[in-house]
């Protein structure tokens, strides 16, 4: 523990904190001694919880920095409630540190302790508990925490934030000085607020670059902006489904990363010098994998909002602007002089590219029922200006590998933002209601979360085509270690054994089971000229899917 929060200290004052005020007690006896025996801090001892909150917000106003208030466990924190109320409204920067006793020490009648969790409500703009270490945590974990509690209380409008931790005896830590620098970055990490030109001159515009792709709901207003900008300086995009880069048609647009990146010689060989991620961080795991691998090369995130969005933990920068103006800027003022190097490294990415798109391909000749050529067929059959929702678990990977770049015509959607498989019915039926055609492509787990969303799909008479894969449970987990439990089937599989033509009765949708690609593309054509909800089954088998998965996505 006094590592962990030895480099939280350190981060802080990496992040440009210089103040720290303390309220004596026990339970922050680490904090205190190793935010004095730092060194570099200004430290300040203040008896009464309220008045210190004052003193850090005065202190803040005049030095226009974020100051950090330190306090024991208990009611002492709620002392703070006055001024972070007040830095709230006027937009002060605090950073508020609570000591509390350990999860196994709450609700059992210890002293000192109460519910400090989302103490300070709406009065701070975040919120996060330190969770304790164990041997698998990152090193980088408190000092990611430390980031973007920074990135929200430093944002356009600044406001305090609060950060819990929870401390196991022995109280008093050790002082080392090598404990300040676990887990700090080469780079560092800044945050640029509105002013991409200053991160423009560290991007080393014209070597091995890279552009990351995620989910974003706002449709392609910068998509374009984004291929211009990699057209000139020569860098592959990695394209998630749900990114709009994905609907474009251009050599750097790579789809089939997930794919070739589970070779550990391709992930070698196509180190990058550096990577800017424009939007959520992509689904691929393997993406996630690639980024934290190389995790020493710098890596810009940019976005218009305060969130830290890259769960590899990579981040070196982050630039607050509107992806279109950075990518107009960095166009207009980084024109590389010599793109020999970045050239050649997008010419990798693109022979893995064609390797792996042309063993994907050969999906199209697969004879069992198999959700990676049903994806094919749907995507040929799209009609112009239309919209799919993708639910999550295996269907999104599925997208992934098998819906390719370049449907223009077709904006996928997904709720990626907590990843549930809840609601994914309704979130369709409430897509088709804005009016354009809509499909969505669901495993039957997701489907069976979110049956009653259909009663409303019936009673405003809402149109939508559902392509439901059956498996009998959770497909998913056929990929994942919980595989070889004994009890696998009852804990994860949950096979159901349902009968989904029921529906028809029930709540009057047309269904069809599709047991042939001929039976499927036909059903698909009538279902989308039609006017009503249409469920489609496509029944396969998990473990021959599983089979399938390794025969397409793994690189020959």
């Amino acid at each position: 523990m006094n590592e962990y929060l030895a480099s939280a200290v350190d981060e802080l004052y990496l992040l440009g904190v210089r103040d720290v005020v303390f309220s004596p007690g026990s339970r922050s006896t680490a904090l205190a001694i190793l935010f004095t025996a730092y060194k570099k801090f200004f430290t300040y001892m203040n008896l009464d919880e309220r008045s210190a909150g004052f003193f850090a917000l005065g202190l803040a106003k005049a030095s226009r920095r974020p100051v950090v208030l330190v306090c024991t466990s208990g009611s002492a924190g709620a002392h703070y409630l006055p001024a972070l109320a007040e830095a709230k409204h006027s937009r002060v920067p605090l950073i508020v540190i609570t000591a509390d006793r350990p999860a196994e020490l709450r609700a059992v009648g210890a002293p000192q302790t109460m519910k400090q969790a989302n103490l300070f409500g709406e009065f701070v703009a975040y919120y996060e508990e330190l969770a304790a270490p164990t041997e698998s945590t990152p090193n980088v974990y408190p000092r990611t925490v430390i980031q973007k509690a920074m990135l929200a209380a430093t944002d356009v409008a600044p406001a305090p934030v609060h950060i819990n931790v929870p401390v196991s005896e022995p109280l008093m830590p050790d002082t080392d000085e090598s404990h300040f620098t676990i887990g700090r970055s080469q780079r560092g990490f800044r945050i640029i607020p509105g002013q991409m030109t200053a991160a423009l001159p560290e991007i080393p515009v014209g070597r091995r670059g890279l552009f990351l792709c995620g989910p974003d709901y706002r449709g392609d207003s910068y998509a374009a902006d984004i291929v211009k900008l990699a057209e000139a300086w020569q860098v592959p995009i990695l394209a998630d489904p749900l990114s709009p880069v994905r609907r474009f048609t251009h050599s750097h647009i790579i789809d089939s990363y997930d794919a070739f990146l589970s070779s550990d010689e391709v992930k070698a060989d196509i180190k990058p010098d550096f990577m800017v991620l424009f939007g959520q961080i992509p689904v691929s795991k393997r993406v996630q994998q690639f980024m934290r691998l190389h995790n020493d090369v710098l890596c810009v995130q940019v976005d218009p909002a305060v969130e830290y969005r890259n769960v590899a933990l990579t981040t070196n920068v982050v630039v607050r602007s509107d992806v279109a103006l950075f990518c107009r800027e960095a166009l207009a003022q980084m024109l590389p002089t010599d793109v020999t190097e970045a050239t050649a490294y997008t010419a990798r990415w693109q022979e893995y590219q064609r390797r792996m798109r042309t063993q994907l391909s050969t999906v199209a000749s697969e004879p069992f029922l198999f959700e990676g050529r049903i994806i094919s067929l749907i995507q040929k059959q799209m009609p112009k200006d239309s919209r799919l929702l993708a639910a999550n678990s295996m269907t999104i990977r599925d997208m992934d590998y098998f819906w390719t770049a370049g449907s223009a015509d077709v904006e996928l959607l997904g709720n990626r933002g907590v990843n549930g498989i809840d609601g994914t019915v309704s979130t369709a039926l409430g897509i088709a209601a804005a009016g354009k055609r809509t499909v969505m492509v669901t495993g039957d787990l997701s489907f069976l979360h979110d049956m009653n969303g259909l009663i409303m799909g019936k009673t405003h008479r809402i149109p939508l085509v559902i392509v439901l894969f059956n498996n009998d449970g959770g497909g998913i987990f056929e990929y994942l270690p919980q595989r070889e439990s004994p009890h696998f089937d009852y804990l994860f599989a949950t096979p159901h054994g349902l009968d989904f033509g029921g529906l028809a009765q029930l709540t009057g949708l047309r269904y069809c089971k599709a047991e042939s690609y001929e039976a499927f593309n036909r059903t698909l054509a009538e279902a989308l000229s039609g006017d009503d909800i249409y469920l489609i089954e496509v029944p396969t088998d998990r473990a021959r899917s599983r089979e399938l998965h390794r025969k397409y996505t793994v690189m020959r």
